[in-house]
């Protein structure tokens, strides 16, 4: 689909992130699950030669090592469209001839360098995209505190190997700086940058804030949904009904308006009344145990990167209050012996940053907390995780 004429096509995000780029700016895009990065950074990839830049998508959730890392970042240039024979043999000469040519003929372009000194000749790789005197290189990194904390759980070989690995980067960014960087995560960096003791290394990038859709956004994207076919029971949603699953969702982020949409039956109507019934039974039917797909992702994350359960416990708390608790009201219904007021605040920020809560107001004596997402909430209140498991 060319996106560049949809309301909710994120082309004022991608401007405004081609600006930085242009500015000489290396941009950290954090943002929960499910808000829309991906997709942002797929319309990056395709904006990229209007904008003079050969964008280059890597997703490194699935990096174990730094060797798995400089092995994606080769797949994705090798298999980027945009990128002919002939820049693929450049870029393989610079790096420097492989010892063995047998390789270079039955594997892959990159295969030899990983063989031998990768960590060298990540270096020559983006020494080689910075002097490309036929393109400007932008490489966006999907997911980069996934890969850290991998490394992370390895222990303090694991921890000592990020941090090298975090500082090798920003010395990069230095010594070759027409190449451009922006990273993306939908887990904290600077939980992980503190452990590790790289946080200098995160200041050097600039935030870019993504938000949601807007209501106007995400009613012309519903009402696409349906007239470009991507429902089984609807070619058309009216703009009542619209109005009406943007309100139900909440967090108007495009996933989740899609999992309601695509829950909705009946007639169209633009009776007001009616669309309501037909967005709630449309409701009733996602909240159902074969949705665990759609909803399971949240309790996953929670599972892996607080391993002490009790996030799980403070919203399981939080849950049966759609208008949310007061800080002192959620320390008590958390029901966590030995729990302060100090370590929930922590937490709380934590789960705010990754898009469970939202706060009303930090700066307040007693902040209140509620689900950040309307659906969420109401998929926890109906199938709480177990907190001890």
């Amino acid at each position: 689909m060319d996106y560049t004429s949809k309301s909710y096509g994120r082309n004022d995000d991608v401007a405004a992130i081609y600006r930085l780029i242009d500015a000489g700016t290396d941009i950290s895009m954090p943002g929960p699950r499910r808000l829309g990065k991906t997709f942002v950074l797929e319309r990056l990839v395709e904006a990229g030669h209007v904008h003079g830049w050969e964008a280059i998508k890597v997703e490194v959730a699935g990096c174990k090592d730094t060797r798995g890392f400089f092995r994606q970042l080769c797949t994705r240039i090798g298999n980027q469209r945009s990128i002919g024979k002939n820049t693929i043999d450049w870029l393989r000469q610079r790096l420097g001839q492989a010892i063995d040519p047998r390789t270079d003929t039955n594997g892959t372009w990159y295969q030899s360098f990983i063989t031998l000194d990768h960590e060298a000749y990540f270096e020559r790789l983006i020494k080689a995209l910075h002097e490309d005197p036929n393109r400007r290189w932008l490489l966006l990194i999907d997911e980069l505190p996934i890969f850290l904390k991998a490394l992370h759980d390895q222990g303090p070989q694991g921890i000592d190997a990020a941090r090298t690995f975090m500082n090798h980067t920003s010395r990069l960014r230095v010594d070759y700086p027409k190449v451009r960087w922006l990273i993306t995560g939908s887990i904290g960096l600077e939980p992980l940058a503190q452990a590790g003791n790289y946080m200098g290394v995160l200041a050097k990038f600039q935030t870019y804030g993504l938000t949601t859709l807007s209501e106007s956004q995400a009613r012309d994207f519903v009402i696409d949904l349906a007239q470009t076919g991507r429902l089984v029971d609807r070619q058309l949603i009216t703009v009542t009904e619209a109005d009406s699953i943007v309100k139900a969702v909440g967090w108007r982020a495009a996933f989740y308006l899609e999992a309601l949409a695509r829950k909705l039956a009946g007639t169209p109507t633009e009776n007001a009344q009616e669309a309501d019934a037909l967005i709630e039974a449309a409701m009733a039917r996602l909240l159902q145990p074969t949705e665990l797909a759609t909803f399971g992702v949240w309790e996953e994350h929670l599972r892996k990167h607080f391993p002490d359960a009790i996030a799980i416990a403070l919203l399981n708390a939080l849950a049966p209050h759609p208008q949310g608790l007061g800080i002192d009201a959620l320390l008590a219904a958390a029901g966590q012996p030995g729990l302060s007021r100090d370590a929930v605040r922590k937490l709380l920020m934590r789960l705010d940053a990754e898009g469970f809560i939202t706060i009303d107001d930090w700066g307040a004596d007693i902040p209140v907390a509620a689900f950040r997402n309307v659906l969420l909430r109401r998929w926890w209140t109906r199938f709480p995780p177990q907190a001890n498991t």
